[in-house]
């Protein structure tokens, strides 16, 4: 593994080197001409400080003048050092402990053979510490800091050094550049304090997009040998700068991971002589204490003989508070109970234990015992580590399941958004879920939310999404997540401020989810009754609610729209013959159950053929539409309505008698007399229709009942068309 490769294998051998009298100027030219990040100051032979990119940035160089002092007046003194047999590893977690970029390489005489920095460490780390690894977002903190290009260099060095950041992004008519921290020492080089930062910027700036791998990461940074790479969006939009600093950091957490298996076997070494656990007791609590895992070992008393740090903050007692405790000593009784049985257990049967344990603050931890013997003494050896995140994103990967499950099955939409508010409120203590779903209207109106007040809910549940919106409708309308930390102070916050005040609401995260072709179709939103900003397992939660949402609603529209269209006439948009039929055959059963009066319309338009031969066939189907629409407007809104076929149409008439049947016929065939249209270059088209009107008589079927209108329909076309006839 790369982690052991030793320093000299990777170091760089020519030592960028001047005397204590050098200027500022010709050091920083050097430096810049040298593409080198440091210069080492040495004296008689031997090296007295180091000048650094960032002791660059430190200085105060406010004229051409200034830039002639001696760089001894500013180097970094003493020279930070390691021996040339530390390994690859061990560089990566003293440069975080230093808190520097460069280390000077000695020999094991202390003479200088090369310097390594935190950019060969990157360059030189295996492929396995990237591939694993989360996506370049996971490592961009945020915003990246912009200036235009005609900020004055100055501006941007002080801003560099109050930021205590390496680059920025120049913004300029060509796009995005960058000025970092060696542009500066270039610049200081060449004498330009009086340049702009679109002057001394390099365009382009390089960038990748925010889900590629920090493996595409670090190649990109090695092939074109630069520390800065812009990080954009789907929208090819710049979210942030990924920098060297931050795969250092990535690299440092790896390292600790891959010590884990050998510090275990370390340590059974270690415990071989309880004489060599002395002698190697410095050593072995460095290590320990450097570990992000609990480890402890205890003696045949359970009394704690050895233990890091990291235990001792899980205990919440000073490290030397705890030494030679036992559990009982150390924890209530229903605690501390537990543990002793478990040291029992591993004690009788000799095998390792492996125990997950629930801390009071919420985490979980997975732990190991198991025996061990040195010098016959038996010892219990420990370790845990922190397995919260874990946890949750299994407890994550079970809601999703049963979401989707629920999906799958065609449960209605409501069952769905419901079961998805309550498994998130189990992953959200304390939060109050709800779905908002936008209507056509576009207003959201409630799918979901099992715990909200109801009196809220009343109000709030028709918001309006749009950029005057005045509570969270405006962001939703951009397709923003919005965070209220607290409600009553946000100036966004204003019509359902007071509302939220009396149902004891708080806080509010509303966040818009979208269909696949990024069409909003809801809002997620989380309320707590405390003030609250959500940290990074909410954000998680969140996006897996916002993506479950997504799914269920597409699912949900797209069942519907073809439930749609299999019982819609597409040209008219009635009730397709077979849907049309199956409803009546509901009604009519209804009507015989309660005894209740029905009545059935059959509808034809009066020389329909004509029409399609005049104007053509555009023109008749027009027609069809505007009669649909007249018929519509002219029955009520629990009638049936039925495109039967050609110009045929049906009606029936719930829980109406003969007299009221017949008015609504002879209604709607004035109606359609009185309707003209126009079409392309016609003129006026008009029509009439015929219309057969049966009531529902004792033993009547559908099919019997509409012969009957049918027959009547007959009647009234022989009768000379445009008028109504009851059967």
């Amino acid at each position: 593994m790369s982690v052991d490769l030793p320093v000299h294998a990777f170091m760089q051998c020519d030592l960028l080197e001047c005397a204590p009298s050098m200027s500022v100027r010709e050091a920083a030219a050097r430096m810049h001409d040298a593409h080198c990040g440091s210069i080492l100051i040495v004296d008689a032979g031997k090296p007295v400080g180091i000048w650094t990119e960032t002791d660059v940035l430190a200085g105060a160089w406010r004229s051409v003048n200034d830039l002639e002092q001696p760089v001894s007046a500013f180097m970094s003194a003493p020279v930070k050092s390691i021996a040339a047999q530390a390994t690859l590893g061990e560089v990566a977690r003293s440069f975080r402990l230093a808190g520097v970029r460069h280390f000077l390489v000695n020999d094991s005489q202390g003479s200088p053979l090369g310097i390594i920095s935190q950019t060969d460490v990157v360059c030189n780390q295996a492929a396995e510490f990237f591939l694993p690894a989360n996506s370049v977002a996971s490592l961009v903190p945020g915003d990246p800091v912009c200036v235009d290009a005609n900020t004055s260099f100055n501006d941007v060095r002080q801003l560099m050094r109050n930021l205590n950041i390496d680059a920025v992004v120049i913004r300029s008519g060509q796009g995005y550049g960058i000025i970092t921290m060696r542009d500066v020492v270039g610049a200081l080089g060449a004498k330009k304090l009086t340049a702009s930062a679109g002057e001394l910027a390099s365009f382009p700036l390089l960038t990748i997009r925010r889900d590629a791998t920090l493996f595409q990461a670090r190649s990109l940074f090695s092939r074109n040998r630069i520390r800065h790479l812009g990080v954009i969006d789907d929208q090819q939009v710049l979210v942030g700068l990924l920098t060297f600093r931050d795969l250092f950091e990535n690299i440092e957490h790896a390292y600790v991971d891959s010590l884990l298996p050998a510090l275990e076997l370390k340590t059974e070494k270690l415990l071989q002589t309880q004489r060599e656990l002395v002698r190697q007791a410095s050593l072995t609590e460095a290590v320990l204490n450097a570990l992000p895992i609990n480890v402890f070992v205890k003696d045949e008393a359970g009394r704690l003989i050895i233990a890091n740090e990291m235990t001792a903050q899980t205990i919440g007692r000073p490290l030397a508070e705890i030494i030679g405790k036992c559990d009982a000593e150390m924890f209530p009784a229903e605690i501390a109970g537990p543990m002793i049985d478990d040291d029992a257990k591993v004690r009788s049967s000799n095998q390792t234990l492996i125990r997950e344990e629930l801390l009071a603050d919420g985490r979980t931890l997975l732990g190991q015992k198991r025996m061990i013997q040195v010098e016959g003494a038996p010892l219990l050896l420990g370790a845990s580590m922190d397995v919260t995140k874990w946890k949750r994103v299994d407890a994550l990967m079970v809601s999703d399941h049963h979401v989707l499950e629920l999906i799958a099955g065609g449960s209605d939409l409501p069952v769905i958004l419901e079961a998805l508010c309550r498994r998130m409120e189990i992953h959200l203590p304390g939060a109050l879920c709800s779905i908002l779903l936008l209507a056509d209207d576009g207003v959201l109106r409630l799918g979901a939310a099992p715990n909200l007040p109801p009196e809220y809910l009343q109000v709030a549940e028709a918001a309006s999404v749009g950029p005057a919106d005045r509570s969270y409708g405006a962001d939703v309308f951009f397709g923003e997540q919005v965070l209220f930390k607290d409600i009553a102070s946000s100036s966004l916050w204003t019509s359902h401020a007071d509302l939220a005040r009396r149902c004891g609401l708080n806080a509010c995260w509303p966040t818009p989810f979208f269909s696949a072709a990024r069409q909003l179709l809801g809002v997620f939103a989380i309320y707590y009754t405390q003030t609250k900003h959500p940290d990074d397992n909410d954000l998680t939660v969140i996006g897996h609610a916002t993506r479950l949402a997504s799914v269920a609603v597409e699912r949900w529209q797209q069942i519907s729209e073809l439930k749609r269209l299999a019982t819609t006439d597409q040209l008219t948009e009635l009730s397709n013959r077979a849907h049309f039929m199956e409803s009546a055959e509901a009604e009519l059963r209804r009507s015989c159950r309660f005894k209740r009066d029905l009545a059935v319309l059959m509808i034809d338009l009066d020389f329909f053929k004509r029409v399609n031969d005049r104007y053509g066939h555009a023109a008749g189907d027009e027609a069809l539409r505007v009669f649909s629409r007249v018929l519509i407007s002219e029955t009520r809104a629990f009638d049936l309505l039925g495109r039967i076929g050609g110009e045929e149409f049906s009606v029936v008439l719930t829980e109406t008698g003969s007299e009221v049947s017949l008015q609504i016929a002879e209604r709607l065939r004035r109606a359609v007399e009185l309707t003209s249209f126009v079409f392309q270059d016609s003129g006026p088209i008009s029509f009439t229709v015929s219309i057969g009107v049966a009531l529902l008589q004792a033993g009547d079927s559908l099919d019997s009942l509409l012969a009957r209108a049918d027959d009547a329909l007959y009647r009234a076309k022989h009768a000379g068309r445009n008028r109504v006839e009851c059967g």
